[in-house]
């Protein structure tokens, strides 16, 4: 028995790259144990058709062992094409391997690569994994999402939508599908939300129960855990610098100078008290908690320090100049960095202990400096924005402007907002 040629004495179109054609078994030629060869013509991603061929003791052997070598090289190959019939799941592999390499190059954040991984593997996959890529249509999406509205946010189920475009993209590129179905879906829309800051009574009033000696047992241990927690200190630090809670946890006493700074007001010249916000913790995956170098370049900047910010911080210890401002006992001894995540938690169980009945967060500090800040009537929309260290002016004039001077004003603002409460 011959192996054949393929030829029927008809032209045939080629084989798709990545896929073979039929196989073929046969006792191999002179053989006394009984070996089989199994052979087949596999088209490589060269476009080059190839003969390849494996052996074993029987017939389905050696046809196993070829087909063995058929998965090999398909897998061994990073731009295998995806085809239609592909699995939704086989272009989230290749788009992972993209986001791994824009994060290599700094394009991406790694906080923002975890989140996207996280939200692949726990709302993603589950729903749409195993989906054709041809089943990926803009009505089966449309009844994806809609799925997720009664259990996800706006910004939750935007983000997912990244993702899920993100991948279709991929896909589009390798003419899988013949364009990205996201497009066509309606736009996921949130109700809009007034943003909330603390009124001067309220900061008042959660900062003076932070420090406070209550009475009551229960509420005294409740505000002794919050100090335990450096509490008092954080929540005044951010009210007075409008910090992201990253930020002020990344600050180090090398990136203070509580003697201030020379600046000319009017004739003369004075000393601001400053801090230089250089760096930002975040909990990243498989590598715990790590300091870089902010969210966006804006957020590189200097925040002139109001006067009861520059006391507070000069009551606490310091621990040399790469010291956190605001450290943590290490597991392994000596000082670390506070988790963000963990401290996130801390402001809202001490809000709620302290009778707050509204979701009071870290972010809620930051809405408040930018509020004062912004009713003074002092400082430009461009003043403020250098002050948040906001990448642009998005919530006040959406125009790009030169940035980085320091602004006195601001913390003169916050002195005189903190006098008043």
């Amino acid at each position: 028995m011959g192996w054949g040629d393929g030829r029927d004495g008809m032209a045939r179109p080629p084989l798709p790259m990545g896929t073979h054609g039929e196989i073929w078994t046969k006792r191999r030629a002179g053989s006394s144990s009984g070996s089989y060869v199994a052979r087949c013509r596999f088209r490589d991603f060269d476009g080059v058709t190839r003969w390849i061929e494996r052996s074993g003791p029987t017939r389905s052997a050696a046809s196993r062992a070829l087909q063995d070598e058929i998965r090999t090289r398909t897998r061994s190959v990073v731009s295998a094409p995806l085809r239609p019939e592909s699995r939704f799941e086989q272009a989230a592999e290749l788009w992972l391997v993209k986001l791994d390499a824009q994060v290599a190059d700094g394009a991406r954040a790694v906080t923002t690569a975890d989140l996207y991984r996280q939200r692949l593997r726990s709302i993603i996959l589950p729903a749409v994994g195993q989906w054709r890529l041809y089943e990926c249509t803009i009505s089966r999406l449309d009844g994806f999402f809609a799925s997720l509205s009664p259990r996800h946010g706006a910004e939750s189920r935007k983000t997912v939508r990244t993702i899920v475009s993100l991948i279709l993209r991929v896909a589009a590129q390798h003419e899988a599908i013949p364009d990205n179905p996201i497009r066509h879906l309606d736009p996921i829309e949130k109700g809009s939300r007034k943003p909330c800051a603390l009124t001067p009574v309220e900061r008042r009033h959660f900062i003076d129960w932070l420090n406070g000696r209550s009475d009551d047992p229960n509420e005294a241990r409740e505000q002794e855990k919050a100090r335990r927690r450096d509490l008092p200190d954080i929540v005044t630090f951010m009210l007075g610098t409008g910090v992201r809670i990253g930020e002020a946890l990344g600050v180090r006493w090398c990136d203070l100078d509580l003697e201030g700074v020379p600046v000319v007001d009017g004739d003369s010249m004075r000393a601001v008290p400053i801090v230089a916000i250089t760096g930002n913790i975040v909990r990243h995956r498989g590598r715990g908690l790590q300091r870089h170098d902010g969210k966006t370049e804006t957020s590189l900047r200097i925040v002139p320090l109001p006067q009861f910010v520059v006391t507070m911080v000069r009551n606490r210890e310091v621990d040399g100049p790469e010291g956190p401002l605001f450290p943590a006992a290490a597991v392994s001894g000596g000082l670390g960095w506070k988790d963000p995540n963990n401290m996130a938690t801390y402001i809202r169980e001490a809000r709620k202990a302290a009778g707050m009945d509204w979701p009071v967060t870290s972010h809620t500090f930051r809405k408040t400096a930018a509020t004062i800040w912004h009713d003074s009537g002092i400082l430009t929309d461009r003043q403020k924005a250098d002050l948040t260290g906001h990448a642009k002016i998005s919530t006040l004039t959406d125009i790009y402007v030169a940035r980085g001077e320091l602004h006195p004003a601001g913390a003169a603002v916050m002195d005189a907002a903190w006098m008043d409460s």
